[in-house]
């Protein structure tokens, strides 16, 4: 292991380069081309990481576009590495080029140089080291690079469906070390509701949101007047209750017979609604200062998920020790005229039944009147502490940073749950900032490197 580390702090400047060359092709998913189902930049990603493999002399394999491999070592077992090379889009408010992979301070800037290209490069890197070492193995090897982890995840069952092999054992470096053990159930749930007919105010639309997964930073709502007079009354009455809950509202038209509102709240995961402020909920709530029926029925389920991201007011209350709370986000708000749909992504314990759970949902929206859709369904997974694969893992950890490895849980999903025996582990230590999905997304040089070592670590650990 001495050996391998030196030889990785050696390859480090190219390393570097490497990932630098990967974050400069905006891998965003967009129409499918030849070759290329997630769009022509993702499959440029791909085609860069497999060139840098048969570069370094690993052996290589393609699954139409869905995923590339990279694989060194022989024997029928195998060990799997899976990373990949999709991003999310680079969004607003960066302060450096997001796809321009500058190094400053120490970091490297740009969309995907932690989530996830840093990891997926870096264990092209030591796979490379381990080959050049020759250091002896009992399994194979293969570096899985994925190109749709982040908008579906069509990626990983369409290379099984193939005929692509399943590992012994597996990690993702596409969470947190130490190691997560748990990662919740997911259930995405779409509400519809009727709305009351206006007398002198009507909702014309009503928007926020476009994943469910993502809590919405903005909301807007388009409201009828009768007159102008109407229009102006209604946004004083607005902006009064804006100003009493402290909301940062916009109004528009109000000297016309239309008036457009919006409110801008706080985004954050899915997973973790509690760390974002839902602008979809306080326009709902704050709309029901309108003296309205349809106004008044906004507000009323609104007030059953404000400050509520456990689900306690829906009767989904329930945690356990392995993965923690039960959240749920309301992620899409859409509606107008006479009707409203409301977009939910629950993440469940992974020891909590998803069928009673959506026995439970149910209950609740027929006592609402509302109509209930079940859009997503995806089962928890939980690796014991007594299994193979996280004792060996706790082992390189241990060795490797000379800190216990304690177990971790997630709400978020990862490529864990799409192959056997297969966990997250790394890149992110404990007490990092969380930079993922957001702007000026960095990878710190030296945990980067270090990253890069437990890997190569915990391959030769697991294929030994």
């Amino acid at each position: 292991m001495d050996r391998l580390d030196r030889k990785l702090q050696e390859l480090f400047p190219e390393i570097l380069s490497s990932l630098q060359a990967s974050v400069r092709i905006p891998s965003v998913r967009a129409s499918a081309e030849k070759r290329a189902p997630f769009g022509r930049e993702v499959g440029r990603a791909l085609d860069h990481a497999l060139r840098e493999a048969r570069r370094l002399g690993l052996r290589t394999g393609e699954c139409d576009g869905y995923v590339g491999w990279a694989e060194i070592g022989d024997g029928d077992e195998m060990v799997a590495v899976l990373a990949h090379l999709d991003v999310v889009p680079a969004g607003d408010g960066w302060s450096l080029p997001p796809y321009g992979a500058e190094v400053r301070e120490g970091r490297l800037y740009g969309r995907g140089a932690m989530d996830d290209k840093g990891p997926a490069i870096g264990a092209l890197w030591a796979l490379h080291a381990i080959q050049s070492l020759a250091l002896p193995l009992r399994r194979r090897i293969r570096l899985i690079l994925g190109t749709n982890e982040e908008s579906g995840m069509a990626d990983i069952p369409h290379y099984l469906q193939a005929g692509g092999e399943s590992p012994r054992f597996g990690f993702t470096p596409d969470g947190d070390f130490p190691i997560v053990a748990a990662e919740k159930g997911q259930l995405h749930v779409d509400l519809r509701g009727a709305l009351p007919p206006h007398r002198r105010i009507g909702l014309k639309k009503l928007t926020a949101g476009t994943a469910r997964n993502v809590v919405p930073d903005e909301a807007g709502a388009t409201l009828s007047c009768p007159d102008e007079t109407a229009a102006a009354r209604i946004a004083d009455v607005l902006n009064e209750g804006a100003s009493a809950g402290g909301i940062p509202l916009s109004l528009r038209g109000k000297g016309t017979e239309t008036l457009d509102v919006s409110l801008r709240g706080r985004s954050a995961h899915g997973s973790t609604p509690e760390r974002g402020v839902n602008a979809a909920l306080f326009l709902m709530d704050l709309l029901g200062e309108v003296d309205e029926d349809w106004a008044r029925r906004l507000r009323e389920v609104a007030r059953c998920f404000l400050g509520d991201p456990g689900g306690r007011s829906l009767g989904l209350a329930v945690s356990d020790a392995p993965s923690g709370a039960l959240t749920c986000n309301v992620g899409i708000v859409e509606g107008g005229e006479d009707s409203f749909l409301m977009g939910l992504d629950i993440r469940h314990p992974v020891t909590a039944d998803a069928e009673e759970l959506l026995d439970r949902l149910g209950g609740w929206a027929r006592g609402q009147s509302l109509g209930m859709e079940l859009l997503r369904r995806k089962p928890p997974l939980w690796m014991p502490p007594e299994s193979e694969l996280i004792r060996r893992l706790q082992k390189v950890y241990r060795e490797k940073t000379g800190q216990e490895p304690s177990l971790l849980s997630m709400g978020g999903g990862t490529y864990a749950k799409a192959l056997p025996n297969t966990v997250a582990f790394g890149p992110r230590f404990p007490g990092d900032p969380d930079v993922v999905h957001k702007a000026d997304e960095y990878i710190a040089l030296d945990s980067f490197s270090r990253t890069v070592r437990i890997m190569a670590a915990a391959m030769v650990e697991l294929a030994s």
